[in-house]
This record gives structure tokens, sequence and C-alpha cells, in this order.
């Protein structure tokens, strides 16, 4: 089909009389980006009006034109997400689920059939769009008939980077608890404003109620502590209840609300909690029991609302007896393997993938949270693109209809984020996509002109993973630990100087690379990208050296000595490269979860005037 040539469109934009908001979004995303592509103006009109039919248009969602071609295509089921494209004689059908299907019809043609990309974060200091959109004048398209439905409702690169984004998620296709898409183009699984998860005391505030009723909070070793709740205290059942239903009543776009336990303490041992997880054999057994309450009370006003709760740390194992809701969804949290064995299959340990096949048999709803990043190092290089993907896959055949994968989820600065966003995208909708084809399309698009020793730099960290992996992997392999893969590339205790492949040969090499990245860039924008990417070899180098120091205690005015810091001049070097990159890159926070990069920063410096 010939869409447009020599700047006029052959073709217009379709729309029924009475069109979604679904279906004018759709129609308005394929004009603009038809007119970026090929400097033509694609009309976009509705039947019913002035304009007569030529046969040369594409139609977007249930027009009459769409009803009376009679395609064997449009008796499919499409659910909430899912798309259609088909041709009858020169007309191009494009159309989709009740939610974003017409817009992802759009999207998918712009991307698949004609070559577009929307990779990601553009900087801060930068009003481009990183994309890649080809110029083609004499605009011809063959496109491919087919259907698609995703498996997951929830698709979520959970990285700051992409956090908010609408357009990015409309554009690649995600399903993202914290981008707020507007109802009129098919809203997402929005969580209620008061957290994802670990929300106790965000319902049931401390303190608010912890000075009159310690009872309503957690007993532990015969003492109450303001932590947790306890969750066979009828009132605080009340409460939640009430509570739940006036932030629903807040929120009315919200699709999921979280009653889950707060972080890092045990839950409430008092003798009618620990009774009911005694007979339960978990300690989900009170915490179950409680959601499912609260649940059925919420259904009766926000029968679209489900309640989420966690699957994580005591409360992993499924209860014996106790079924959730169908309005109840378990997040299954991957903590048990990816805190411990980052670079393993989940195949390869226990705990969790039990677990989770446990849930599933029991038929819960279930979003897998995945951790994808070092919560101590964010910018320290990964090599687990190899082994990502294939988690999700597992994830999927285990019932999983969400998956959430966790990165540095509230600061930029996080290693290859950009490209681990968007990869993780197209993984998400799809999961049969190569991860290599799929890198290499990243790289190429997004670093341009600078790209082969990006490409050569990714490569050495996936070869990495290669060499130190020593047996082939099905998606149900036997549980079997690879030491070889837990000591050279690390485990629990990864980190810059605990892990043996970020040796001094590693890091000369990445330099190398790096440096010949920023000479072939040829614009800002382009450097800063290179930049954001070095930021893990910089990082990596200073904590080698100057880290190291920093993080031990010394004296007062005492003189630091370490054989790690070979040259004072050119440590202070990096550390100024690497705080520009911070500043400039997009106000960087923190290298970690708990520290703000500023403070250190301070601190490397601090530690360099004592030598």
């Amino acid at each position: 089909m010939t869409l447009a040539s020599k700047g006029k469109s052959l073709y217009a934009i379709l729309l029924s009389a009475t069109p979604t908001t679904q279906d004018e979004k759709a129609a308005s995303e394929l004009a603009q980006w038809l007119k970026e592509m090929s400097g033509a103006e694609f009309p976009v009109i509705r039947e019913g009006g002035a304009y007569q039919t030529s046969g040369r248009e594409i139609s977007i969602g249930m027009t009459e034109q769409f009803k009376r071609a009679n395609l064997s295509e449009a008796k499919l089921d499409l659910g909430n997400e899912g798309y259609a494209i088909a041709v009858s004689g020169e007309t191009l059908y494009l159309w989709g689920g009740r939610l974003r299907g017409p817009i992802y019809a759009v999207y998918a043609l712009l991307e698949e059939d004609l070559g577009c990309r929307w990779y990601g974060w553009h900087g801060a200091n930068s009003s481009a769009i990183p994309c890649v959109i080809p110029h083609i004048p004499e605009l011809k398209v063959r496109p491919v008939p087919r259907h698609f439905v995703p498996v997951l409702e929830v698709r979520d690169p959970f990285y700051y980077d992409v956090f908010y984004d609408v357009d990015w998620s409309l554009r690649n296709r995600t399903s993202s608890l914290k981008v707020p898409i507007p109802a009129q183009w098919g809203g997402s699984p929005e969580q209620t404003n008061d957290g994802l998860a670990h929300t106790f005391h965000l319902i049931l505030p401390p303190e608010e109620f912890w000075s009159k009723h310690p009872e309503y909070y957690e007993e532990l070793d015969g003492k109450r502590q303001p932590h947790q709740l306890c969750l066979t205290n009828p009132e605080v059942l009340s409460l939640v209840i009430a509570r739940a239903k006036l932030i629903l009543k807040q929120s009315p776009t919200a699709r999921v609300i979280s009653v889950s336990q707060d972080d890092g303490w045990p839950l409430c041992q008092c003798a009618n909690c620990k009774a009911i997880d005694d007979a339960e054999g978990t300690k989900a057994g009170a915490l179950l029991q409680f959601v499912n309450k609260v649940a059925d009370a919420v259904v009766r006003d926000f029968p679209n609302v489900k309640i989420s709760t966690l699957a994580y740390l005591h409360t992993l194992v499924p209860p014996k007896t106790i079924r959730p809701r169908d309005n109840v969804v378990i997040m299954v949290c991957a903590d048990s393997h990816a805190w411990s064995y980052p670079f393993l299959h989940v195949s390869e340990t226990e705990k969790f993938q039990k677990a989770l096949k446990a849930w599933h048999a029991i038929g819960a709803n279930i979003w897998v949270w995945d951790y994808t990043t070092n919560f101590s190092h964010y910018p320290i290089p990964m090599p687990n693109m190899p082994v990502v993907t294939p988690n999700m896959r597992f994830y999927i055949n285990h019932g999983a209809r969400g998956i959430i994968l966790q990165g540095s989820y509230h600061t930029l600065g996080g290693d290859n984020a950009p490209m681990r966003c968007w990869v993780w995208a197209k993984q998400l909708w799809d999961p049969s996509r190569d991860t290599q084809v799929l890198m290499r399309d990243f790289i190429y698009g997004y670093y341009a002109e600078a790209a082969d020793p990006i490409w050569e730099y990714n490569n050495m960290l996936w070869d990495i993973w290669v060499d130190n992996d020593r047996k082939p992997h099905t998606l149900e392999t036997p549980m079997t630990i690879n030491p070889l893969m837990v000591q050279k590339i690390g485990g629990i205790r990864y980190g810059p100087n605990s892990a043996a492949f970020l040796s001094k040969e590693f890091l000369k090499r990445a330099d190398s690379l790096f440096e010949r990245a920023e000479m072939l860039a040829k614009d800002p924008e382009t450097l800063c990208r290179v930049k954001m990417a070095k930021l893990s070899i910089l990082y990596v180098k200073i904590c080698q050296g100057v880290g190291e120091v920093a993080d031990n205690e010394f004296k007062p005015g005492e003189v630091v000595k370490t054989r790690s810091i070979e040259s004072i001049a050119e440590y202070r070097r990096m550390i100024d490269e690497l705080e520009s990159i911070v500043f400039y890159g997009g106000h960087i926070g923190a290298f970690s979860e708990r520290d703000e990069a500023i403070k250190e920063i301070a601190k490397w410096r601090d530690v360099l005037t004592r030598f």
C-alpha cells in the first residue's frame, strides 16, 4: 500500500460517526507519526459526513465500513488490550480490545510494520524525544495481517526512568501501576495513591492510633509494637475496611488497593493470630483471612477493584486451607531468589519457585514482584540480562498474570536503565521475543553513531554470564545452584569490591569502549546518553578506591593509607566527572536505596583530603 507520495497523503483515517475516546486517540497518534514519516497530512474523518469513502482508508475501531467488510477476524475476542490488523482490498483495518486495543493496533503498525521506535528517557536538559522515525516521503507499507492478545494484565518495568510517562507507556504497550493513563485512553491497573505495597502503616498510621490503641498493632514476645497490624482484632478489621473504602472514593480511577504487611517486621504473634498461622502452616494464614474479609466488604461498593497483598518474607508460603477471594491479588515476591542469586535462573533455586507453584495450585490471582537491580549499588554493572526474560516465562507458565520488574525505582542512574525498560517492555508484551535482538535494536537506535562500542560493552557483560554458566536450561531445570556463577559473578554480597568479574582488566576495557563512544557522539544529547551509561564504570572504580576507604571508620584527622589509591588527582578527576553526570544527566538522586548521591560524593571528597 502506498500511503503517501511526494508530500501528499493517498489515504484518509476513518472513524465511526460516534468513535470511542480510544479510537480518537489512536487516529490522532497515527496521523501525527505518518506525517512525521512522510511530510503528508492525513485527514481524520468520521462516517456520516460529506466524505465519500473510496476504499483507500485506514479504518480504526468499529466503523460501518469495518462491519460491512465482514472480516473473519472480526469475531475474535481481543479482551481488554489485544489488537488486530487486517486488509481487505485497499483498505487497512485496525481495531482492538475494550481498553487500549485500537491504540495498540496503531502502535503495532507504526513500530512493527513501519520501523518507528520510542526508546525512552531523553535527559533533563533536552526536549528531544528519544525516538527513531524513518523519513520516507514515498511511504509504502506491506502490513502483516495479525492479531495479538497479551497474557499479562500488569506489564511493569518498574524504573524511575519511565514512571509517570504516559506517552512512553502507550507507545511501548506497558501496563504499569505507576503510570496514570487517563480513563479516556483506557486507564491502567492504577493503584491508589496510598502505596503499592507495605501499606499497613499508611492505612492505620501508628502516630494516629498507637497511643490510645496499642492493641491494634502486633504483639511480639508478649509486647505490643507499633509496626504491623493485629490481624485478628475486629476493630482493626472494621477500621481498615472503612479506610479502604474512603481511599477508593478519593481515588476514582484506581483499580487496585494494597492491604499488605509493612517491610522488615514479623507479623503479629498474639494468641489469636498465632493460632491461625500455626493451623495453616504459614504466617500468610492470618494475613489472607484478614485480606479476604476486607475484599468481601469492598467488593459490594467497588466491584472492579482488586485488593492486593504480599507473599513476601514471612508470608511467602500459601496457607493450607484458606483460599484467596476472586478479587484478591497475591503479589508473589522473588526476594528469596533474586536477593541471594540475582544471576541464576529461578528454576535453579528452591524456595521461591515452590511457593509460586503452590499459589498457582490453589487458584490465586498472581502478580510476580521481581528484583532486577542491586539496591545497595544502583549503577553497578549487572550481567543479568540473560536470566530476567527466561524467569518471566517461568512466572507466566506458573500462573502469573502480572509482572513487576523493580529496579532503581526512585532515581535515574541505574545500570543500563533506559535499555532495560525498553527491552523488558517488549518482552512483557510478547515474552517470546529475543533479548539480544532487542538489546541491539535499542543500542543502535538510542546511541546512534556511538552505538558500536556500547554494543561491544554490553556483549562483554553478556559473555561474562555465559562464560560462568555451565549447564543447559529449560523452564523446568532441576533445582541445582550453580556455585561457579555465584563465585564469579556474585550472590547476596554482590558489590563493587566483591564481584570477581569487576577486575582491572574488565574496567580498563570498558574505559576504552566508553572513550570511543564519547569520541563518536556527534551531539550533546547522544553524549549525555553515553555519559549516563558510563556512570556504571566510574562508580565502580571510585568505590574500589576511595569508596572502600570511606566505608571504613577512621578517626578525625587520621591520614589514610591504602594501596588502592594510585593517583589522588585521577580519583579527583573521576569524582568530578561523575558529579557532572549526576547533575547534567537528570539530577540523579541516589546511588542506592538508602543514600543520597550528593552525600556519597561529599564523603568521597572528604576521604581524598586525608591522603
